[in-house]
């Protein structure tokens, strides 16, 4: 599909985050007063009734709120150095409870979604801890109401990033996961302190998956359509039935229409997608609501009349059920554009194709293969595109986009294709036409996605170029020319052959042989040793009918 699309941008946007230097950025801390009205309040890990108590506080306790959770229901404070949570109903609150942002440990990471303290993350740091006595469960956030995301043995080193205020927890990347363990476990080696670590850390590169909410989120939007959908029969029924009792003339009271529901969507979705599922939700249900409404006054009307009469219905009666009406009706029609602005097109998957989902954005990419040369272009209004290979377990592969004609500055990203985030390999362009990245082994079987894009940022025309992109498998090959060239005499694309050494030519692994210089010739060098390291060295002129053989005149005669 040729457009620009939101998630190529968002990915390569991931990308950036992924190989960039991370600094620790401070928490924003918006706070609001709260008073506790009773004796005997319990303070609960998270915000549920059933949770742990962690603690109780009575009537005239007074602290700050600094979260609240995504029902409204709970605000989170701190207590006695820990993250603790206390019911709306039981406190007096001063201040906007709105600005407050949104947590809740089971389902939002620390720092929240914008700024998670815990996820995929490449960051280091020049302090590390180790675990000498046990192993510990590293968490999402510094609590233990957050989700386990793994769990470092016994003897685990690790760099530390970042603390919380009162050094209980420590900021951790264990093996390419960001996230938090329990301090006093933790030996804190070279002598160095916890004090020098930020407070709140540093941030992931991405949210940690810790459940997988994408298709109940779909899933969720398609339902409420199609519950709008359903509900509109019953919003046509009744306004058929108060137009004509409006017009003066007798409408039947049964069968009565559907009345139809609220929606409520879990708290996990709901918490992971609040802004965009809240106001829907809410919004649902107040058109709902009128539909019922609206109904419920047909119903009442009807229960006043005798056996022989029609229902008994007041002017006032008749123009609040058409008001209803028509507010829900509009209500209707404002929810089914932003459900179906949010819902991806059903898109029909060719055999040549994928089907690819990134932060709830739907495209189809162009499937292509392993030897397989792709000319293609970049322009203004597609800045980056997208295509889908499949790889076997020990292939080692070599990625080549050459320039064709343009302006273009190519960015390659090789990622897995159910987690495009989890970069394999990354190449930028640069001033030569050939961008190389190699080798890449693919230790899964599976599909994988390589995103193409532009990051020409300072040049003063707009983008425009064509370019050949071409995957090659290396594997078992201890040299290769360029796949892809230019021939200088005719200015066409050139395909080259992956050449491969035998081994009875290849220099010995360890044998320190090393190329004297790659602008020697052969009558210069001294051994096919050297000619084979001057060949693997990127000096293709040793070796003129491409077979891998260096010299052969003088040096490799053997082979």
């Amino acid at each position: 599909m040729r457009k620009t699309v939101f998630w190529f941008m968002t990915l390569l946007l991931a990308w950036s985050l992924s190989i960039s230097t991370v600094l620790a950025q401070p928490l924003p801390r918006p706070t609001v007063e709260i008073l506790v009205n009773r004796d005997g309040v319990n303070v609960r890990l998270f915000p549920a009734i059933g949770a742990d108590v962690v603690g109780f506080v009575n009537a005239g306790w007074v602290t700050l709120a600094d979260a609240r959770s995504p029902d409204n229901e709970w605000v989170r404070v701190d207590f006695n150095g820990q993250e603790g949570w206390i019911g709306v109903a039981v406190i007096n609150i001063f201040g906007d409870l709105g600005t407050l942002p949104v947590a809740d440990p089971r389902t939002i990471p620390y720092g929240g979604f914008d700024s998670p303290r815990s996820g995929p993350s490449d960051a280091n740091s020049d302090i590390s801890g180790y675990l000498a006595l046990s192993g510990l469960r590293l968490r999402a956030g510094p609590s233990t109401a957050y989700p386990v995301l793994a769990n470092p043995p016994r003897y685990s080193v690790f760099p530390l990033l970042g603390r919380t205020a009162n050094n209980a927890w420590l900021q951790v990347n264990f093996e390419g996961t960001l996230g938090w363990v329990v301090t006093q476990w933790v030996e804190i080696q070279g002598g160095r302190s916890v004090v020098e670590l930020p407070i709140d850390g540093v941030v992931a590169s991405a949210p940690p998956a810790s459940t997988d909410t994408n298709e109940n989120y779909l899933a969720t939007l398609r339902l409420m359509l199609e519950r709008i959908n359903i509900a509109q029969e019953s919003l046509d029924a009744i306004r058929a039935t108060w137009t004509t009792v409006a017009l003066g003339q007798r409408a039947a009271c049964t069968p009565f229409p559907p009345r139809p529901s609220d929606i409520n969507i879990a708290n996990p979705l709901l918490a992971a997608y609040y802004p965009t599922l809240n106001p829907l939700q809410n919004d649902f249900n107040i058109a709902m609501a009128n539909v019922r409404l609206a109904i419920d006054l047909w119903i009442e009307a009807c229960s006043q009349r005798t056996l022989n009469t029609n229902a008994v219905v007041g002017e006032a009666t008749v123009q609040g059920a058409l008001n209803a009406i028509q507010i829900s009706d509009g209500q209707f029609a404002d929810l089914r554009r932003r459900l179906n602005e949010l819902i991806p097109p059903t898109l029909e998957v060719g055999p040549d194709q994928c089907l690819f989902t990134f932060q709830n954005q739907t495209d189809i990419l162009q499937r292509i293969h392993i030897g397989e040369v792709i000319v293609d272009s970049l322009t203004p209004r597609n800045t980056s595109t997208g295509y889908c290979f499949d790889a076997a377990v020990g292939q080692s592969l070599r990625f080549e986009v050459l320039q064709l004609k343009g302006n273009i500055r190519p960015l390659l990203a090789v990622s897995p294709f159910d987690n495009p985030t989890n970069f394999l390999a990354v190449g930028r362009g640069t001033s030569d036409p050939l961008l190389t990245v190699a080798p890449v082994t693919v230790a899964v079987d599976g599909l994988y996605i390589l995103i193409l894009s532009d990051i020409s940022e300072d040049q003063p025309d707009p983008v425009s170029g064509e370019y050949a992109l071409l995957i090659s498998n290396i594997a078992g090959a201890l040299v290769s020319g360029p796949g892809l060239s230019i021939d200088p005499a005719t200015g066409q694309l050139v395909v080259n052959p992956v050449t491969f050494i035998p081994t009875s030519v290849a220099p010995t692994p360890g044998s320190g042989v090393a190329c004297p210089s790659t602008a020697f010739t052969c009558q210069q060098l001294f051994s096919c040793a050297e000619a084979q390291a001057c060949l693997a060295a990127g000096n293709f002129s040793l070796d003129p009918d491409s077979d891998g053989i260096p010299c052969e005149e003088n040096l490799c005669t053997g082979g």
